[in-house]
């Protein structure tokens, strides 16, 4: 359960009650941030952001990497009444600039690092903030200087944050700082979260899961995070022994480049408690020798952007987990719909939709995607699935992901799952491609472990034995990598433009 309504309330609150404690700390650098430093930069950094002229419910693009730069500023906007909108650091000038205008805000924050992926018709004026922090400022005209901090109440805007886009433009989804607050509860509860707890930050800020159940859930717990800037196989098991790291959240790649790393060698890793797994299904073969070589059980869960990240997860032992299945609600509803929105039974296959306090009241201004997406006050996920006898949701892919060849449609997770019992696979994943007899045929993309050889017909015979004939992959390639987003998840329309301009 959560306490306070805004963010403001929130930092304000750990600082009085846990001042000096470590809220931050990074390996690389050595910098560390107390829960007191962390309220005093963010209302500096308000006051900053209100000097240069931000309004209350003014967008501010973030464009910076974990770590004490990206705290300040993601938590100042708070304090400045702005609505903090991050943004991959991927991204180039053109995208940047669709967010720009899209999300109509008035600033960019950013450090010189990413400076030159801002595009030129943004680049007016800038000012040069403490800590090599860069600001941009939009406003066509003079921007007004704001006296003192504005009010903020639970239902305002708080984030605009970006879906990645697979089905077209990627849309700004608007959470509330009640929408985020009550998602940071349920992750507490759901994963049983204390102030004696240390999360490892692996995942980036930009998305939605590293961002609140990795950051902001460890604030309202008042416990410290291990901020990585980014995901490293060399330094992870270091890291976990010298800042006796609890839990973790990841995405299935990360499970599979650990194993093909090995043992933890000689680093102490029982301060473990739990391994977190979500943005994308973890095979189950994949899971399973995780917990094998390591002693860590996987808690797999299911998040999504437009509901403040976690929808279900599995318990923590010694409650029941599933392996397959990302588990029950936490604090919110959902059902399994057929084409025409009618509720199905357990076992029977269909959309994920959702209903609860953590949901979005939409994307920003698109009413024909939010009437489509929000139909009969409940949000269509576009995610397909099923509920078990016992209410443990199992996910089999996505709607617009199918695979249909000759009327026979499935998911290509189906594929996904046999691929990876192959122990040579280190990251595998199926799409469908054109074909002129059956419409589609199935396409597998596989990155072999370093050191391990497989071939095409030994991945056709695995599949022949099990997998119906009609989902055994027409085209077998071996590539060097596998295209994935920021956030680790596998991008199969890249890989469909891989196979369609031939470069595989």
């Amino acid at each position: 359960m959560f306490i306070e309504k805004t963010f403001r309330e929130m930092l304000e609150n750990r600082s009085e009650d846990l001042g000096e404690k470590c809220f931050m700390v990074e390996p690389v650098s050595g910098d560390r941030m107390t829960y007191r430093q962390l309220g005093e930069e963010a209302r500096q950094m308000g006051e900053c952001l209100g000097y240069w002229g931000l309004e209350k419910g003014e967008g501010v693009l973030l464009l910076l990497a974990n770590g004490r730069n990206f705290i300040r500023s993601y938590f100042g906007c708070s304090y400045g009444g702005g609505v903090a909108i991050p943004a991959n650091t991927a991204l180039r000038a053109d995208e940047i600039a669709y967010l720009l205008r899209d999300s109509r805000c008035g600033y960019i924050l950013t450090t010189e690092e990413f400076a030159e992926n801002i595009p030129e018709s943004a680049r007016g004026k800038r000012e040069i903030l403490d800590h090599g922090l860069w600001l941009y400022i939009l406003k066509e005209e003079a921007p007004c200087r704001q006296e003192g901090l504005p009010g903020i109440r639970e239902e305002d805007l708080a984030m605009i944050l970006y879906t990645s886009g697979t089905t077209g433009s990627p849309k700004g989804v608007m959470l509330t700082y009640h929408n985020l607050l009550s998602e940071a509860g349920n992750i507490c509860e759901g994963h049983q979260l204390s102030r004696d707890d240390t999360a490892l930050c692996v995942l980036p800020w930009f998305h939605i899961n590293g961002l609140v159940i990795t950051l902001i859930s460890s604030i309202l717990t008042g416990s410290r995070i291990v901020v990585a800037r980014k995901f490293s196989v060399t330094h992870f098991w270091e890291y976990v022994d010298t800042y006796r790291v609890t839990w973790f959240s990841g995405v299935p790649t990360m499970y599979s480049h650990l194993l093909s790393r090995g043992k933890a060698g000689n680093w102490d890793i029982r301060s473990l408690r739990f391994a977190r797994s979500a943005s994308a299904s973890l095979p189950v073969a994949v899971l399973e020798a995780f917990e094998r070589e390591f002693g860590v059980p996987v808690i797999e869960s299911y998040g999504i952007t437009e509901g403040g990240s976690q929808i279900t997860t599995n318990p923590l032992p010694p409650g029941k987990r599933k392996a397959g299945s990302v588990g029950m609600p936490v604090g919110c509803r959902i059902r399994i719909l057929d084409p025409d929105g009618a509720e199905l039974p357990p076992m029977r296959e269909g959309e994920v939709a959702i209903q609860g306090e953590n949901i979005t009241e939409g994307y920003f201004h698109k009413p024909d995607e939010n009437r489509t997406a929000f139909a009969d006050g409940w949000f269509h996920s576009g995610d397909m699935g099923y509920l078990d006898e016992d209410g443990y949701l199992f996910l089999t892919g996505r709607i617009k992901e199918l695979i249909n060849r000759a009327g026979e449609k499935f998911s290509p997770r189906e594929v996904d799952e046999v691929l990876y019992r192959m122990p040579q696979v280190e990251l595998a994943a199926a799409v469908g491609v054109p074909d002129a007899i059956y419409g589609e045929e199935t396409a597998a993309f596989i990155k072999l472990r370093k050191g391990t050889f497989l071939s095409e017909q030994e991945v056709l015979a695995v599949c022949r034995e099990h997998l119906a004939y009609y989902k055994v992959p027409r085209y077998i390639y071996f590539v060097e990598e596998i295209p994935q987003g920021g956030n680790g998840k596998i991008q199969r329309l890249k890989l469909l433009e891989m196979y369609g301009s031939g470069q595989v």
